[in-house]
């Protein structure tokens, strides 16, 4: 099962341990059931005891597959000056007829660390590629590589623009999304925007709740949240609210009582909840009993449990969905997740299967969610047939 190079097909290695069923507790994989009451949320967790599968886990979800096939990939060196670090950025669009092509960004500020990256469709008009990066603050920068000599900057709005979600690109409307703090707005900068532009806000409404969801909601309340919106390869538009929840660590001291004293503490993904949009045109909001008439391209967003054939990437950089019969292992109508917790999340069952390793760094050796807090960018996986 365990091969010391990277497979072709690493989501095979992700499927096969998802569906583990050995609960042996000395074994290099063990598995085992939780739940959250009173709703009692699925939760499956696997800790993964041996260091070199450890490993291959974290290159098949981050970068155990083509980078580069259709979105890019920032690769950061040294300039010589000694002060800013350039960006190479490179680029193979999916188009067959375009060649791949490489652009070098400006420098960023030194210090200055991409939070986001994401990219307008890239066509044989080279001057219609737009890059965008979201930078700490809820800073937000554009740059044309083939037009703009330097980054064009968008005023700084952090009450406006949230600092942990990502930014997106929608092909359909041709304009980069990146949700409001409380999510019921996106920010929406167009390909043509320049420094003196101001960004538009769109209202995002939520409907559809079913009764059962709702109950949910109270619980979530204690939980961190951030939003991230995705485009199917047909156009169609999911926002994805990603939950996570603080639990107390065991590094405590043998004399210390567990109740009164908590040593650390460690983040985990919970929940997720998947909302499609809905076609409406020109939307109607009533409000004291007046029918109000929003913009056609404010977002009615309908509950889904059920995204059919698809599966979504979400992580630190531009979420990304591809079906599941593009690449073997993958699964359908599921949610595979990196950063602060690594895991796949089943959307129908509303299954969280988390990964955990043994952390090294502690003389205890202390049970935590696989992670990798460096910049994850989701690539599409390797297909089945080119």
């Amino acid at each position: 099962m365990f091969s010391s190079s990277t497979p072709t097909f690493p989501f095979m290695l992700i499927d096969y341990l998802t569906n583990f069923s050995s609960v042996e507790d000395d074994g290099p994989v063990t598995k085992w059931y939780g739940s959250s009451p009173p709703n009692c949320y699925n939760q499956k967790e696997i800790l993964i005891r041996d260091w070199k599968l450890r490993e291959e886990v974290l290159e098949a979800m981050t970068s155990g597959f083509l980078r580069n096939q259709s979105l890019g990939f920032p690769d950061y060196y040294l300039s010589g000056s000694g002060d800013k670090f350039p960006i190479l950025l490179k680029h193979k669009p999916s188009d067959p007829d375009l060649t791949e092509v490489s652009a070098n960004l400006p420098p960023l500020p030194c210090g200055t660390k991409i939070q986001n990256i994401a990219m307008s469709c890239f066509s044989d008009r080279k001057k219609d590629w737009v890059v965008c990066v979201k930078l700490p603050g809820s800073q937000l920068s554009l740059f044309r590589p083939f037009c703009n000599s330097k980054w064009i900057k968008v005023k700084p709005m952090p009450e406006c623009i949230s600092s942990l979600s990502s930014i997106m690109f929608s092909k359909k409307d041709q304009r980069f999304y990146i949700p409001s703090p409380g999510g019921n707005h996106l920010c929406s900068l167009d390909l043509n925007f320049n420094e003196d532009d101001k960004p538009r806000f769109f209202r995002v409404g939520f409907e559809d709740y079913p009764e059962s969801v709702v109950s949910e909601l109270e619980e979530l309340n204690s939980c961190s949240r951030t939003d991230h919106l995705v485009e199917s390869p047909t156009g169609e538009l999911f926002y994805i609210k990603w939950y996570g929840e603080e639990y107390e660590g065991e590094d405590l001291d043998e004399d210390e009582n567990y109740n009164d004293v908590v040593r650390s503490l460690t983040h985990k993904t919970k929940k997720f909840m998947v909302f499609r949009e809905k076609e409406t045109g020109y939307a109607e909001e009533k409000k004291n009993d007046v029918i109000i008439y929003t913009e056609e391209d404010d977002k009615t967003m309908t509950y889904t449990e059920d995204i059919g054939d698809l599966c979504i990437f979400v992580g630190h950089s531009q979420a990304y969905c591809v079906p599941a019969s593009s690449s073997p292992g993958l699964k359908p109508n599921c949610i595979y997740f990196v950063g602060y917790s690594f895991g796949v999340y089943d959307i129908t069952t509303k299954t969280c299967t988390t990964f955990f390793t043994r952390d090294a760094d502690e003389e205890d050796n202390e049970i935590v969610p696989l992670r990798r807090l460096d910049f994850p960018y989701w690539p599409p996986p390797f297909p089945i047939s080119r």
